[in-house]
């Protein structure tokens, strides 16, 4: 490697985070991999449940839980890495955990997500935002990714260096998500009951050409369904 370190490198802009979300041509395909990976992380239950919030667009936000194997801060840092999975080989989970799949089925329900992940003694928070990279005018992909330890929920950095990135961390979720302060945010790692799970919750969420969400959450309270007969907008303002 040394030979080449010269050499140009491929970027990954923030672009293709939209771009990576067009392989989901419909809406329950990209559905379907959420449902996926919380399978192939050994769930023996999901909840898919919505949270009310009119200050953001769609006016609610979309949440899976599981209670799955989870992941420690090593293995939720390969998630954000395009191209590289967590799935693992073994006669139980066949398929694996978290992949691609993640990023291009939230991607393709709404332009943000944040991820809540526990496992043994540590708890992580992967924060991945279209608004955040618009806002900032960031044209690489940069996902927030502090992790604390479950009984003192202080962070587990150890170095003055990071620390101060821990604390950058937060303080970008704390502005870009809808988790305003830090008791907001241990409340999202509260939902996960048992010693590891794993709670997706994906927000501003895409919108049909009548100004609706795509998933309509109102006309059955007790499922969700396709909304109108409108198609979705490519308008991600």
């Amino acid at each position: 490697m040394a030979a080449y370190q010269g050499l140009s490198r491929a970027q990954l802009s923030f672009e293709y985070l939209h771009t990576n979300s067009t392989t989901h041509e419909f809406l329950f395909g990209a559905l379907a991999e959420m449902l996926d990976n919380s399978r192939d992380a050994g769930a023996t239950c999901m909840d898919i449940f919505t949270v009310q919030n009119e200050d953001l667009r769609g006016g609610y936000m979309l949440c899976f839980l599981d209670d799955g194997i989870g992941m420690n801060p090593e293995e939720a840092a390969n998630v954000i890495q395009f191209g590289k999975s967590t799935k693992r080989n073994s006669d139980l989970f066949s398929i694996g955990q978290y992949g691609n799949g993640l990023k291009s089925g939230s991607m393709r329900i709404g332009k943000d997500f944040i991820l809540f992940t526990k496992k043994a003694d540590t708890m992580t928070c992967l924060f991945l935002s279209r608004t955040f990279h618009e806002q900032e005018k960031i044209d690489e992909v940069i996902v927030p990714l502090p992790s604390f330890d479950v009984k003192t929920k202080k962070t587990i950095s150890r170095t003055h260096t990071e620390k101060l990135k821990h604390r950058i961390e937060m303080d970008l979720i704390l502005k870009y998500s809808p988790f305003k302060t830090e008791e907001e945010v241990f409340e999202q790692f509260s939902k996960i009951k048992g010693r590891s799970g794993t709670l997706v919750i994906i927000y501003n969420l895409k919108l049909l050409d009548n100004g609706d969400p795509e998933l309509d959450i109102s006309t059955d309270t007790t499922d969700i369904v396709m909304g109108g007969g409108d198609t979705p907008t490519d308008d991600d303002g």
